[in-house]
């Protein structure tokens, strides 16, 4: 399937819908049920899947909600499998709440719905994603793994590298990937404002080597995603007849999203992580309030 467009949208615009699948993950984040609940209290949902690590790091609050185990991102094609091959239907609707997923999943669910092959026409997917109250950032951890995501293979070329990371708030992941890249040019992103300034001002501190450093220093704001997707294709364009685009998006989980998108429309352009294995950082990541969410409405035709 192919996208046909997208659209930001104000949680208020999902009332009265049939959501056929409503996918999100199951852990140890207090964030895990709040778009759960907003949708459900005016949608009918036929199929609730919770994506899990374990069974036993789940919380199992409605006995409509199956968990499905993932120890790999092909895991997921294969859960998704077994409800996309049974539609009957030519027009489905599917609802992605990807607060709590890691960036492998919500890019294998991208990325198997662009690749899929259905009965299905026209399917309107919600991407979703609940903005998190203030954590204060904890001792970063060893980088471990720097590599691309899982899923999608680019054809490697000879040319010089271009580098765009967006940073995030914990230290040493930026430094981490652009010494291991070594790119010919860099461009760097950041959320300012954000819907907590607290965000902004401990990001600045502890990657003030960096953006004193930079000519290519970009802000945007945390919930714009449409100024987002400017920026990256405009970068994009200007950049791929002479540069391999590498996009690292340590930042908020809207821009790794908006990223992913353009992966799929520009195949050239390559998604990377920077991660500690299983030995990573642990928040509780409490909603901000029970009803702000970055919503993006796209629409997949056969």
């Amino acid at each position: 399937m192919k996208i046909e467009y997208g659209v930001q949208i104000d949680p208020d615009q999902i009332h009265s819908q049939d959501i056929d699948i409503f996918i999100f993950a199951g852990n140890h984040e207090k964030r895990v049920y709040t778009s759960y609940d907003f949708v459900i209290k005016n949608n009918y949902i036929r199929h609730s899947i919770m994506f899990c690590y374990s069974i036993f790091k789940c919380r199992k609050q409605y006995k409509n909600v199956e968990m499905s185990i993932i120890s790999e991102y092909t895991d997921i094609f294969l859960v998704l499998d077994k409800y996309f091959d049974s539609f009957l239907k030519s027009d489905a609707r599917i609802f992605v709440d990807y607060s709590c997923m890691t960036k492998s999943w919500y890019y294998s669910i991208i990325l198997y719905l662009s690749n899929k092959q259905c009965n299905i026409e026209r399917m309107t997917v919600y991407f979703s994603y609940t903005p998190s109250k203030f954590s204060t950032p904890q001792p970063p951890k060893y980088n471990s793994e720097i590599a691309p995501l899982p899923g999608k293979y680019v054809v490697p070329t000879d040319k010089p590298k271009a580098l765009i990371v967006c940073l995030g708030y914990e230290q040493n992941k930026a430094e981490g990937i652009i010494h291991h890249l070594d790119p010919k040019i860099y461009y760097i992103f950041y959320t300012k404002p954000a819907l907590d300034e607290k965000f902004v001002s401990v990001l600045e501190h502890n990657n003030d080597y960096i953006l004193n450093n930079s000519p290519n220093v970009t802000t945007f704001k945390f919930d714009d995603l449409l100024f987002l997707e400017r920026e990256l294709t405009s970068l994009y364009f200007s950049l791929r007849d002479d540069y391999s685009i590498v996009i690292a998006p340590l930042g908020p989980k809207p821009f790794a999203f908006v990223s992913m998108l353009l992966s799929v429309k520009y195949p050239d352009i390559d998604i990377w992580r920077v991660g500690s294995g299983s030995d990573i950082n642990i928040y509780s990541r409490e909603p901000i309030n029970n009803s702000c969410f970055i919503i993006s409405e796209m629409v997949w035709t056969r």
